[in-house]
């Protein structure tokens, strides 16, 4: 019975994380069709992978590889192809992130508290959403965490060590995104491979971790070396710190961390929600609690190891140092723009369970859990109600523009409408939605991802113009005085967020600008 027990005791913990994971995505994924075109693009590419078109980079990308479609052509063979299916690929990686976590503190903790741990995984903001809901970062982030995982196990045996560098460097190799957590990779391998008993054990291990990551490299080396491979929009500048820094203390990381909250008010108009005074405490002593997690997490290395033992020290010193890690690159990086750039700070969820060891080891569990629970309950707010108009309350709910965009579907249909095109962010995910039964391409032909749909839509002599009141950043009169200029509008539709104008090519040479 007793050797029962924590068999029971894993399931159930394990049980709940998944449950609790997918259940707090319930609201997007009633709403799976509502996906962006980023994430479509990803699903685009995925089923005509199932059709034997391979690349081995994203469609559009010279720096961002297939991987997450390879993972979305996986659930389309079982599944289907859908946005459902897509969304599901994503948040299934996640859900497997969250487990090696979970798996990495159950070595070191009770499953209830190490279920405990690992909660900020799973009642996360927008800041982890945005991947592991929309594709197409997630695996690289899956990778990143494996990595951890893995190099956690190397205190015992080598190959871990040899395994997780192969695992941080193949995230990157995946995506760049994840480039932030390879020095904490090392300086995490390296902790641990100093705990060799002689020089000549702690050397083999660095160099385990380091052959691993040489390994692990070798795909990111040979696709920057292949054929239409671009450096992407990365790189490091001081000259934008008042603005970032401005952007990171007033919007980005109280978003990140669950102190402030953005909802979507209409598709993709996100803007702060006024939280009731309540909700304002829970935030700020959330704030609070986090702040004393990874003060701790920090000074760690200096607690008495009669009462935190160094390979808990470790992976919390290393996973705290995320923090300032992350805020620094924030402050510098080329790719911070505007509030929505919060999606750069996805990798204090993804190591704030392992930043919380030190404090949990330190403060007991009663206590640990009563500091914690304001920065869970504040995190599970802000990514509930950041659903916007996919809640009412605690009740998800489906968008009504789902049949708005079936109805206008079947609409062009029943013209011979084949083709369309309307602004980015509405035309690949129109694609994806309607199956390529009618292939929607950006207004604007620089934000082209896929050259054929480019070609099919100049072939075609009839073709409409779509306005998404949701998603579109063009003004509908401007579109329409454009479109009149140069082609010629047969029909004007309507169905309820949309604008359709059904329009001929003007034949060469009718004298039409």
């Amino acid at each position: 019975m007793n050797a029962r027990r924590p068999r029971f005791a894993a399931f159930a913990a394990l049980g709940a994380l998944v449950g609790a994971s997918y259940a707090f995505r319930l609201p997007a994924l009633l709403n799976a069709r509502s996906t962006n075109s980023d994430a479509a693009v990803v699903g685009l590419q995925a089923m005509h992978l199932l059709r034997g078109e391979w690349s081995p980079f994203l469609w559009g990308s010279g720096y961002q590889t297939s991987a997450d479609s390879v993972v979305a052509a996986v659930f389309f063979t079982v599944l289907g192809a859908s946005p459902l299916a897509l969304m599901l690929s994503s948040l299934t990686l996640q859900v497997i992130a969250t487990l090696l976590v979970f798996a990495t503190l159950r070595r070191r903790v009770t499953d209830s508290a190490a279920l405990l741990l690992t909660m900020p995984m799973v009642v996360t903001t927008s800041c982890l959403h945005s991947y592991a809901l929309y594709p197409p970062r997630q695996a690289s982030l899956t990778l990143a965490v494996a990595a951890f995982w893995a190099i956690d196990r190397g205190a015992r045996e080598r190959h871990w060590l040899t395994l997780g560098g192969a695992l941080a460097t193949l995230a990157v190799s995946a995506d760049p995104y994840p480039m932030l957590l390879v020095p904490l990779s090392a300086l995490f391998a390296l902790l641990v491979a100093w705990d060799g008993e002689t020089m000549r054990l702690r050397l083999a291990r660095v160099l385990s971790f380091g052959a691993g990551a040489l390994l692990g490299l070798l795909p990111f080396v040979l696709l920057r070396s292949a054929r239409g491979a671009k450096s992407g929009p990365m790189g490091l500048t001081t000259s934008m710190l008042a603005h970032h820094w401005d952007l990171l203390v007033r919007e980005c990381l109280p978003w990140a961390i669950g102190l402030k909250v953005y909802h979507a008010r209409n598709v993709m108009d996100y803007g702060p929600w006024d939280a009731p005074l309540a909700v304002r405490v829970v935030q700020i002593a959330g704030a609070a609690s986090l702040a004393v997690v990874v003060v701790v997490a920090l000074a760690s290395a200096f607690a008495p190891r009669r009462r935190l033992a160094w390979p808990d020290a470790r992976l919390g010193l290393v996973s705290g140092l995320v923090y300032p890690l992350a805020v620094g690159a924030f402050l510098v990086s080329v790719m911070v723009m505007d509030h929505f750039s919060m999606r750069y700070l996805a990798a204090l969820a993804l190591l704030t369970p392992f930043a919380a060891l030190p404090a949990y080891r330190l403060f007991g569990g009663r206590r640990f859990a009563l500091v914690f629970a304001p920065h869970l309950l504040a995190t599970a707010i802000g990514g509930w109600v950041g659903y916007g108009t996919f809640v009412r309350g605690l009740v998800p709910e489906q968008a009504p523009e789902l049949r708005d965009d079936l109805a206008l579907e079947e609409l062009l249909a029943a013209r011979g409408i084949e083709v369309a095109t309307a602004d980015y962010w509405a035309s690949y995910r129109l694609t994806l939605l309607w199956k390529e039964r009618i292939v929607v391409v950006p207004t604007n032909a620089g934000e082209d991802r896929y050259r054929p749909y480019r070609d099919r839509f100049e072939a075609a002599k009839r073709f409409a113009y779509i306005h998404d009141r949701g998603r579109s950043r063009e003004d509908v009169s401007v579109a329409e005085r454009s479109l009149r200029a140069s082609d010629r509008i047969v029909e004007t539709l309507r169905t309820g967020s949309h604008v359709v104008f059904v329009a001929e090519r003007a034949a060469p040479g009718d004298g039409s600008m």
